[in-house]
């Protein structure tokens, strides 16, 4: 198996590294950066610890190369933008490969030794030159049957996904065919023709779990053969994405048995993966208290460095500073670390809500019930505004009934503070919970109306 690591070159620098396992990626000029920077493009690949690492190309940063380095012969690259898949490409170790732009869609080309004319740029030639479409039926499928779940009324597209899936297999047998003409005219390399029928045959597979007459997917089998099929050997970016595809439908139709599912499978590895996958989702409902006992305990079950980055991005949150800036009544202004002092001694449940956040505003009557509930008891709510609309806050919170002195505020440095985008505020309401000491202790705390809440609460009063 292929382990990389990423190292980002920053424009202007040179590596000095010679080891032929390094791939080197080098951007045809800075105008391509800036392309991809607005197509939110990103390219993942699978890290020397065999999960799947991202390279971003944001706004904030420049470079003009970026390289991988490569334990094995070979590795594949899916360029994606705006996080929707488009392309595979495959490199091989050792490689300079310049990244071009053809009709706005990217193009590997190797400069420092002789490839096939199908090599790397496999997908992208297929689509172009024998389907002449940008999509596969495959994909054509997959989008319209996740329309089909999305819409808001429902809507009877069985007729329409039977034609797609229908075409897509037949696509498929197509694909096969035509991989191995590629290869007996020395149009492509055998290794890049194995890797693509072993994912044709895979994509045809998984497309027998799609059932359209009762629109559903039938995760629970379809797990169970991941998990059992040790044909599976090596650890590929499509297979990491079809294991999240897959644990997302477990945690939705299994939510209590969702661990026992995806354990003592015979595919160890991939196993593993969705353990690894399954413990980081549930991260963001836990305490840090709570993670570092779930951690302590798997450390049988999953590698060391695995469970290393799992917490890093907690960590991370415990330790960093909390640097907003706040606006009280009468003007009266604070940073956070001064609210946190002046209320040393009280367990602080932080309400983040914004004025244009309906489920917000809806939760105010459970969150000024939990605090009646705790009002003596050393627990203390802070309404924190992260409305980016300053000009009629205390207006807002007067009509909303939460203009309480001390403990009702508005950040005024929304778009600067790191602390607040490290806690992504894409997704409010959402409750953040301090120690008395004024220690972060739980990054995405229980909703005020659960019953989880109060458990919680209880147990820290009671220490």
């Amino acid at each position: 198996m292929l382990t990389i690591s990423l190292v980002v070159v920053l424009a202007g620098c040179k590596s000095n590294d010679k080891e032929d396992s390094r791939i080197t990626i080098l951007l045809e000029d800075s105008v391509n950066y800036e392309f991809l920077n607005r197509k939110k493009a990103s390219f993942r690949f699978l890290s020397e610890d065999s999960l799947t690492e991202e390279i971003k190309f944001l706004s904030d940063t420049l470079f003009t190369q970026f390289s991988l380095k490569a334990d094995g012969d070979w590795t594949e690259l899916v360029y994606s933008e705006n996080g929707q898949a488009n392309f595979s490409y495959f490199v091989q170790k050792g490689d300079n490969v310049v990244l071009k732009f053809k009709n706005n869609k990217p193009w590997m080309v190797v400069v420092n030794r002789t490839t096939k004319e199908y090599d790397g740029n496999w997908e992208r030639l297929r689509n172009q030159e024998f389907y002449e479409r940008e999509r596969t039926h495959l994909e054509e499928f997959e989008f319209l049957w996740n329309a089909s779940l999305d819409t808001l009324i429902p809507v009877d597209l069985s007729s329409e996904l039977r034609l797609y899936k229908e075409k897509a297999m037949r696509e498929l047998e197509k694909e096969r065919y035509l991989l191995d003409s590629l290869v007996n005219n020395d149009l492509l390399s055998t290794v890049y023709s194995e890797f693509y029928k072993e994912r044709n045959q895979f994509e045809k597979d998984k497309l027998k779990f799609f059932d359209v007459d009762k629109g559903a997917f039938d995760v629970f089998h379809a797990t169970q053969e991941f998990l059992h099929d040790t044909s599976f050997d090596k650890h590929d970016v499509y297979l990491d994405e079809y294991s999240d595809f897959l644990l997302s439908l477990l945690m939705l139709q299994y939510p209590t048995d969702t661990r026992k599912i995806i354990e003592n499978a015979q595919n160890e590895y991939f196993s593993q993966v969705m353990i690894y996958k399954f413990l980081n989702r549930k991260f963001q409902e836990l305490s840090f208290a709570e993670i570092d006992q779930i951690v302590a305990n798997e450390s049988t079950t999953l590698p060391n460095e695995w469970l290393r980055k799992l917490v890093i991005p907690f960590n991370k949150k415990a330790n960093q500073v909390p640097d907003m800036d706040l606006k009280g009544f009468g003007e009266e202004r604070l940073s956070f670390q001064d609210l946190l002092s002046e209320k040393r001694g009280y367990y602080l449940y932080v309400d983040l809500w914004a004025a244009w956040c309906l489920p917000c505003i809806r939760a105010f009557p459970s969150v000024k019930e939990l605090q009646s509930e705790y009002q003596d008891k050393r627990i203390q709510v802070i309404y924190l505004s992260v409305d980016p609309n300053h000009k009629f806050w205390d207006q807002v919170v007067q009509k909303y009934d939460v203009a309480i002195a001390d403990q009702s505020y508005i950040v005024m440095n929304l778009k600067e503070s790191e602390y607040l985008n490290e806690l992504n505020m894409s997704f409010i309401p959402r409750y953040i919970l301090f120690d008395s000491q004024g220690n972060l202790i739980h990054p995405n705390a229980p909703r005020p109306e659960s019953r989880e809440i109060r458990v919680l609460l209880d147990s820290l009063i009671s220490e």
